[in-house]
């Protein structure tokens, strides 16, 4: 074991950077949430500064309410589908293309290589929003093309702390280049975008040290020298860990910004809709069928701010108002792209079966709705790909609604749990640091002990069940009938 009895987890999201200590035992012993910025300097584009991730680095080890010399270990759960290029000095050479940037779409269609056969072989779909597409994106038109390494987020990160030239294998799937069942780099997908596979770190597993803080992250955080640095996941993977959701049968329900849904499975699936990809999971043994979700919690805020003109809290109070079903309203929740009932990225978001008898409140809860629905279309599909889901665990922030948790369990026909410490991506991290430090024996023996299941689950409710039926079968409608229209329209 490493000296100090605590861990620290990151979450590095698009929106901010938030840090967790842990006991051992799960015990969350202090947390700190440090804001930044995304940049959009063109329509579709989303930039962010990395230098924003070390700030928040500084000022949240600077702020955690704890004493640093008893930190052993500390692990990344990073945002996914990021490209930082970097010098051979491991400078950034530009800012970060994150996540929701579109720039590379164009690059996919110029790809020799199918669809269908592309994600054959990576488990993913062809989508420039991968990093693989980005990479391209850099070397024909941006700084990129003279840059030493292409990092991921969480490879960056791990490199600025640990001096570590790798990159773990959830994280490094996200490129749609790595072989899911080797963990290794697939180097004719790489080809394809004329990718040189040396420009790129060695892949890990998530549990593995990669070293330990260099003298100048520990003088940048406070840190003591000598504590471990783990590899670390994508923080979808991380929220699913810090859930505890590691073996077959839950999938894990991810109600923050987007709506990722990760389901474990034991060996690589595919699935022949393509609604899901096949990523690692964060626990070595497992991977995940993964849809990376559409615009959920980002429409709620959304409607909050343009129209709701209240909190969360109240709009929650207002929707519960109104009935199952909506009186026959429905939002369609594609207003970033749909990613369900089929990936569209020129989907566009509205309702639909509004009349004068609608009311703020038919609005609010049909958008809850929506959401729910896609659920539904992505429990569907991995079924289809012939993994079973026995019941869904909600975490991040829509999963402190009780109402958006039974919805979930009337539209799915599944029971829902969640986590008593919703916040899981942090939680997750550190339980690969706990690994890490020995605190724990492996990754199944952290989740085991770290997690934090709450005791109840909302069963389904049957009448509820019969009226969102309806509302899902207009949904299924409106997308059948809108698909043909939406690159015409965009």
């Amino acid at each position: 074991m490493s000296g100090g009895d605590l861990v620290v987890g990151v979450d590095v999201g698009s929106q901010g950077a938030c840090l967790s200590a842990f006991t051992a035992d799960g015990e969350r012993a202090a947390t700190t949430y440090q804001p930044y910025a995304v940049s959009y300097p063109r329509p579709g584009w989303a930039e962010q500064d990395p230098a924003a991730w070390i700030d928040a680095l500084r000022a949240g080890f600077g702020d955690l309410d704890i004493d640093l010399d008893h930190v052993a270990a500390i692990s990344f759960a990073s945002q996914l589908d990021g490209l930082v290029a970097v010098d051979g000095a491991g400078e950034p050479i530009g800012p970060a293309i994150i996540w929701m940037d579109r720039r590379a779409d164009p690059l996919c269609d110029q790809v020799q290589i199918s669809k269908e056969e592309w994600y054959r072989r990576s488990g993913c779909n062809l989508d420039g929003s991968h990093v693989a597409a980005k990479i391209a994106w850099q070397m024909r038109n941006g700084a990129g093309a003279e840059a030493a390494r292409y990092l991921l987020p969480g490879a960056f990160l791990v490199r600025f702390a640990a001096g570590a030239d790798v990159v773990d294998a959830a994280s490094a799937s996200s490129t749609m280049a790595l072989d899911p069942h080797a963990l290794a780099w697939a180097d004719e997908l790489l080809a394809a975008f004329g990718i040189d596979p040396a420009r790129l770190p060695r892949v890990v597993p998530c549990d593995e040290v990669v070293g330990e803080v260099t003298p100048e992250f520990a003088e940048l955080t406070g840190l003591r020298r000598g504590t471990v640095v783990v590899a670390g996941c994508g923080d979808e993977m991380g929220a699913t860990l810090g859930a505890g959701v590691v073996e077959p049968g839950v999938a894990c329900d991810v109600l923050g910004t987007a709506e990722p849904v990760c389901a474990v499975t034991a060996e690589p699936l595919f699935d022949a809709t393509r609604v899901t990809e096949c990523h690692p999971h964060a626990a070595p043994g497992r991977w995940l069928l993964e849809n990376p979700g559409w615009a959920s919690g980002a429409s709620y805020r959304w409607f909050r701010d343009e129209l709701g003109g209240s909190d969360y809290e109240e709009l929650n109070a207002l929707a519960a108002t109104v009935s199952p079903g909506s009186d026959g309203v429905v939002f369609v929740p594609w207003m970033g792209g749909a990613m369900a009932p089929a990936w569209d990225a020129d989907a566009r978001g509205g309702w639909y079966g509004l009349t004068p008898a609608h009311h703020r409140a038919h609005l609010c809860r049909s958008l809850l709705e929506g959401s729910a629905y896609a659920l539904r279309d992505v429990i569907g599909a991995i079924r289809a790909a012939g993994l079973e889901v026995e019941r869904i665990v909600c975490v991040a922030g829509g999963a402190r609604s009780s109402l958006v948790r039974q919805l979930r369990a009337d539209v799915t026909g599944l029971p829902v749990g969640w986590s008593e410490d919703v916040e899981t991506t942090a939680r997750g991290a550190a339980m690969l640091a706990a690994v890490g430090a020995g605190f724990h024996y492996d990754v199944s023996s952290a989740a085991a002990v770290m997690a934090r299941p709450a005791d109840q689950v909302h069963e389904p409710d049957v009448e509820a069940g019969v009226r969102l039926e309806d509302g899902y079968r207009r949904y299924r409608r409106l997308h059948e009938s809108l698909a043909p229209a939406f690159a015409e329209l965009a």
